[in-house]
């Protein structure tokens, strides 16, 4: 799988990156801008990374088909700095990586005083994990998922993001920025989820996972 990974330095002067900060529906729209010919409903994965006080923000954009960042607003980013990698041909089998991820930690389970008859489906509602401890074990599960062992993870941050714009209803999903260590059991499944990101609400910045030897 060959994955085009971006990092962005957007410019303050803007309006439009000011604008796209404030709102992840926002960055998501214009961002997808750079992808208007791909095919498939989420063509990229992005993030908005933390940046200390005084420096420019920063958004690292990961994708399968290549963007073109000429459809972006003109001065939007001050620096576009990108290159193209292979997940399964840097990580091996039985190697230690570090991690890190901003994700939508959730649970589906069925309102209380609901009654079910047959197939809970559609009766299920998805809630978010605010407590640290259900946030890494939610993670745990992931983990397992992405073919990952020995999974070391600390909440780096925690928190609530808000878009205003989705379908024109407000919008607020938990979050967490997850970092940690963890040892490599399954290449190819590990690689699917660097592709395709993991958890809920990947439009809103969340999902993208990097990872690198250690």
């Amino acid at each position: 799988m060959t994955l085009h990974l971006a990092k962005l330095t957007l410019n303050l002067q803007s309006s439009e990156a000011r604008r796209d900060l404030a709102d992840p529906y926002d960055m998501h729209r214009t961002l997808n801008r750079a992808f208007a010919g791909s095919d498939g409903l989420s063509p990229f994965l992005w993030r908005l990374e933390d940046c200390r006080p005084g420096d420019l923000p920063v958004i690292l954009v990961q994708s399968k088909d290549a963007p073109n960042w000429q459809q972006l607003p003109e001065r939007w980013s001050v620096d576009q700095a990108q290159r193209v990698w292979e997940p399964e041909k840097v990580i091996l089998p039985g190697q230690w990586v570090r991690f890190r991820v901003l994700v939508n930690p959730t649970i589906s389970t069925v309102p209380k005083g609901v009654e079910v008859q047959g197939s809970a489906r559609g009766y299920r509602k998805r809630l978010g994990l605010i407590k640290a401890e259900d946030q890494l074990s939610w993670f745990q599960r992931q983990g397992q998922r992405l073919g990952l062992h020995r999974v070391s993870a600390t909440v780096v941050r925690s928190g609530k993001v808000r878009s205003s714009k989705k379908k024109g209803h407000p919008m607020t999903v938990v979050i967490t920025l997850l970092e940690g260590q963890a040892l490599v059991a399954d290449v190819a499944a590990l690689a699917r989820g660097i592709g395709t990101g993991i958890g809920h609400a990947r439009m809103l910045g969340l999902g993208l996972i990097s990872v690198a030897p250690l």
